[in-house]
This record gives structure tokens, C-alpha cells and sequence, in this order.
């Protein structure tokens, strides 16, 4: 089972790829690098409440809002291929 973390970070990268948002976008956010999204991204590093704060933000919703999507389990989310 994976944890918290896994699942946020899982989540964040699907809610990226819906809305079409690249790692450079959440650095602009956030105020790094790219390289440094990329090591949060993949549990190296910890993403801080400000930068969800800000990405709450750049995805027009609050930050309560963009944590609950962020821990909602995906185990039946199917990926459709054209």
C-alpha cells in the first residue's frame, strides 16, 4: 500500500497531466528549479505547505480543495488509450 506521500505525489502528477502543466510550470510556481520539482516529485525531497499553497492556487482552487484531491485513492482510475 502506498503511503500518504506516494499517493499525493502519485495524484499531483495525474492532476498535471490533466491540466497540462509541466514541472517548469510548477517551478515558475513555485519558485525553484526544475531539477528541484522533479526530486520532490519523486519523494527526494518534501514538497512545503507554501509550494502547495501555490499550486493550489495556479490550479484555481484552495488549498483544502487541492489536498483533498490529492488524497483520494486511484486505485480504479483506468487509463483510456486512444
Amino acid at each position: 500500500m502506498a503511503s500518504e506521500a506516494e499517493l499525493m505525489r502519485d495524484n499531483l502528477r495525474g492532476e498535471m497531466a490533466r491540466r497540462h502543466k509541466t514541472q517548469e510550470d510548477i517551478a515558475k510556481t513555485i519558485g525553484c528549479g526544475r531539477p528541484l520539482v522533479n526530486r520532490k516529485l519523486n519523494g527526494e525531497k518534501d514538497f512545503t505547505l507554501g509550494d502547495m499553497e501555490n499550486i493550489a492556487a495556479m490550479f484555481d482552487m484552495t488549498f483544502l480543495q487541492l489536498l483533498t484531491l490529492l488524497l483520494q485513492p486511484i486505485d480504479n482510475i483506468k487509463q483510456i488509450r486512444p
